[in-house]
């Protein structure tokens, strides 16, 4: 049942599409060859023609663009609405995309562009491995984690000689430059900065208010054993019901006797905040459980956290109740880019004595790439650059802060308030 939309899909991947008005679009895997071969000018013309294209469509108008029109990739019209929930249901990889269909259809083909979702690697110690790598890192007798003052920041105000810090006892502290890390939700909510006088511009406070931030939930538990290897039982479920995406995670490959860890819900937008009525660890793992009995009972009797204890050996994540992140990801709505673009290049305002604000947004909300690592490595090392520069230091040439602007034109689908990029 699935053969018309994933032939559909795979098709626009790897061939492009040519509406029958419009002019022909380069296939994402065709751009993301021209930049892996650094052949940047023609990556950038062939993107341009998707921001002029789809800058205001969501993903699911622009599926129903593609797949519906004269000329669909596959050659075989997807049917409405019964493909559409079809491919809803399973996505493009990381799970089922239906509660994302309101997104940006840029933000999805990015995705495919970037190879986000190509060639993964599991990290059995978990992603916060690679912070810990760095917070080990010795400099001057000291590490990175010497140097840390783990404090929660209610208020960031620029003054004329640098930045007040408000912590949460109301006390203040002084910074040369500070580098905000945050999601932009807890740039606005927990830490004020885009209150009244901020540092920043009227355009880039409305993007960090306004850029979207996927809501998520998790719920993890751990078992006795890894049954789905001794029952021959699947493990990924997808489902278009209450518990979503279900994962087996095998953290002791090695250690058949180890205990198992099932990813029994991951949940996005409004499946996720339908989540947050589901009661304490218990009730919610029950009622869960049950639901994926509809679609395997086999595998939801063996979801039993060991020693049937619900405290001890079940995780819950609700990412929008989460201090400090206030959210998920960011995925922008349809337009929403230009809104990235505001937040992206917002380092390069201390390129002038006048403009430079002292501080500098990073993190995967502030990126073209949401949700993911390099989003936040990137603007932490354009940040990194502009610190020093704004200090007087010196960056070694062919760096961010000198040799980057933004390079498309999103006139044509910016809201008012995203006006003025170039």
């Amino acid at each position: 049942m699935f053969a018309t939309v994933h032939a559909g899909w795979t098709v626009f991947i790897s061939d492009g599409v040519t509406p029958s008005s419009d002019p022909a679009l380069l296939a994402p895997l065709a751009i993301t060859e021209l930049l892996r071969t650094r052949q940047h000018g023609a990556a950038r013309s062939a993107w341009q023609a998707y921001i002029d294209m789809f800058g205001n469509q969501s993903f699911y108008s622009a599926l129903q663009t593609l797949f519906s029109g004269a000329n669909p990739p596959g050659g075989k019209p997807w049917r409405n609405p019964d493909d559409y929930e079809l491919f809803g249901a399973l996505g493009v990889g990381s799970g089922g995309l239906g509660p994302m269909y309101p997104v940006a259809f840029l933000e999805i083909v990015r995705l495919m562009v970037d190879e986000l979702e190509t060639d993964q690697l599991f990290i059995p110690a978990g992603i916060e491995s690679l912070a810990q790598a760095f917070s080990q890192q010795v400099f001057d007798g000291l590490s990175v984690a010497q140097r840390v003052v783990n404090t929660p920041v209610s208020r960031i105000a620029r003054t004329g000689e640098g930045v007040v810090l408000t912590l949460a006892d109301g006390s203040n502290e002084f910074a040369d430059r500070v580098i905000a890390t945050a999601s932009t939700r807890a740039m606005q909510i927990d830490m004020a900065l885009t209150a009244p006088a901020s540092a920043l511009s009227p355009q880039q406070c409305s993007a960090v208010n306004d850029v979207h931030l996927t809501s998520s939930s998790k719920v993890f538990v751990m078992t006795q054993r890894k049954f789905w290897l001794d029952e021959n039982l699947p493990a990924n479920i997808q489902t278009d019901t209450l518990v979503r995406g279900v994962y087996c995670l095998d953290y002791a490959p090695d250690n058949p006797d180890a205990p198992g860890v099932v990813l029994l819900s991951y949940a996005w937008e409004d499946d996720a905040i339908k989540q947050l009525a589901l009661g304490d660890n218990q009730q919610r793992v029950q009622r869960l459980v049950a639901d994926l009995a509809q679609t395997n009972a086999t595998f939801a009797q063996y979801v039993v956290p060991i020693d049937n204890d619900y405290q001890t050996y079940v995780k819950t994540i609700d990412w929008d109740l989460q201090p400090g992140y206030c959210g998920a990801f960011k995925l922008n709505f349809a337009g929403g880019d230009a809104q990235s673009q505001q937040l992206f290049f917002q380092f390069q305002d201390g390129k002038q004595p006048a403009t430079d604000p002292f501080i500098y947004l990073t993190g995967d909300s502030c990126s073209f790439t949401g949700g993911w690592v390099e989003g936040a490595l990137q603007t932490g090392i354009n940040a990194v650059c502009a610190v020093i520069r704004s200090l007087g230091g010196s960056v070694v040439p062919n760096n961010p802060f000198d040799n980057m602007s933004p390079p498309y034109d999103y006139s044509a689908t910016s809201t008012s308030k995203a006006i003025g990029l170039h």
